[in-house]
């Protein structure tokens, strides 16, 4: 028997296992002991049955299988051995065996941990712009307003109009006036947002009116297309069964004691938006901290560095991407069917896109944590990735705290000597 390593192009080692009849043969016995463990026959103890029964009683293709099988796995055995210092990562792949004459070859491939190659050294002249935390008076407002959104009331009124929520039942009918499908829907904010259809087509209209839509689906909105593409119905009924106008509560102390508990630290309006503006600035940071970072990396994916990243990572990455879809829609049952209302270009595209997308993001990552190597950066993740470690320490090495710090000081510092020179100035007056 004979083996051999030879890297291959994709972060993986080709194994070639060349073996004969003779080869098979020296290997006969162990496999027949396998066999033996588990064989029960009459008059003989289990694992007792003489190897020449237990041959008998074993289906040739199975047993020729079983003996192929172990000098495999005594050849990668070996493999692994001789070559310790390789890290070999997950499970063999690509499978395939060739027999000629009394010669077989199998030919198997081993991935390994991606090594990041680095094209250009002049990548350290790229840096990562600062970034700003800076909170806008619409950002506080509008997060006000989505707050107030969460506690509204909704009264009932009898006209759908923009700052309503509706009810409305579907009714899909053909020229004959048959119905097709039913079912029921809702109109509301994020409607009125997404398209100009439901403002043009539904405001004004009253409660319990029925409106009649010529069903084309080129200016319907998805949410009232049929699911049987087949069967295209004639005209769509509408009617408004529902009309609930949302009202937004006033934060008085004594609605803020009411929602917000009396042990909340928020006791009036000025004290929510201060509340509101250091937790959109966190947010802020953290969101331009990633932003800043991933386009650092891309960058420097692009121009400096490269990692070919090996078929088991981008699986097992495929396969938690898939995880989070499903998790998404609800079941596997329904990302299977959202895949069947695809076509077969369409769903095709839209693994690939998934497949794609977990190869770059390994990508990055390996790249990212070559970058904080490079740089010196303690890659011992005593916080584990909680709030983008490592993204974190990288963006301090281009931007130090202590930088910002004395910048800050310098700043307040200026502020007062000019503000110490316009009352020296005044009291000379």
């Amino acid at each position: 028997m004979k083996h051999t390593l030879k890297k291959g192009k994709a972060s993986n080692y080709e194994v070639e296992i060349i073996f004969t009849g003779d080869d098979q043969s020296k290997e006969k016995q162990h496999v027949l002991l396998s066999f033996q463990k588990d064989m029960e026959k009459p008059g003989y103890r289990k694992g007792h049955v003489p190897l020449d029964i237990v041959e008998r009683n074993v289906d040739p293709k199975y047993f020729e299988m079983a003996v192929t099988e172990y000098i495999i796995n005594h050849a990668l055995q070996h493999i692994l051995e001789e070559n310790s210092d390789i890290k070999f990562i997950g499970e063999p792949y690509g499978y395939n065996q060739n027999k000629k004459d009394d010669q077989t070859t199998v030919t198997i491939f081993l991935d390994v941990y991606p090594e990041v190659e680095i094209k250009k050294d002049d990548w350290k002249k790229e840096a990562i712009k600062p970034i700003s935390s800076k909170v806008e008076e619409k950002e506080i407002e509008e997060a006000l307003h989505n707050l107030k959104r969460q506690y509204a009331d909704y009264q009932d009124t009898e006209v759908l109009e923009k700052d309503t929520v509706s009810k409305i039942w579907l009714n899909f009918v053909d020229k004959n006036g048959e119905t097709l499908e039913k079912w029921t829907s809702y109109i509301g904010e994020p409607e009125f947002n997404e398209d100009p259809f439901w403002e043009k087509t539904f405001v004004g209209k009253k409660k319990w009116e029925v409106v009649d839509i010529k069903y084309d689906e080129k200016k319907l909105p998805i949410v009232l297309q049929v699911k049987d593409k087949e069967n295209k119905p004639e005209t769509l009924k509408v009617t408004i069964s529902d009309v609930k106008k949302q009202v937004l509560p006033d934060f008085t102390p004594e609605t803020i004691e009411k929602l917000f508990w009396k042990q909340s630290e928020v006791k009036d309006e000025k004290q929510l938006r201060d509340y509101i503006k250091d937790q959109l600035a966190v947010q802020k940071e953290q969101n331009e901290l990633i932003k800043g970072v991933e386009e650092y990396v891309s960058k420097i994916r692009e121009k400096f560095m490269s990692v070919i990243i090996p078929k088991t990572m981008i699986d097992e990455e495929f396969k938690s991407r898939v995880h989070s879809l499903e998790h998404r829609f609800g079941s596997k049952e329904k990302v299977q069917e959202y895949m069947k209302s695809m076509t077969e270009e369409q769903a095709k595209d839209f693994v690939d896109s998934i497949q794609k997308a977990s190869a770059e993001s390994l990508e990055k990552f390996f790249i990212l944590n070559k970058v904080a190597e490079l740089l010196g950066i303690d890659l011992d993740r005593e916080n584990g990735a909680q709030n983008f470690w490592v993204e974190r320490k990288i963006y301090e090495y281009f931007n130090p705290t202590d930088k910002k710090e004395e910048k800050k000081a310098a700043k307040a510092e200026k502020k007062e000597t000019k503000k110490e020179e316009k009352s020296e100035k005044n009291s000379k007056k």
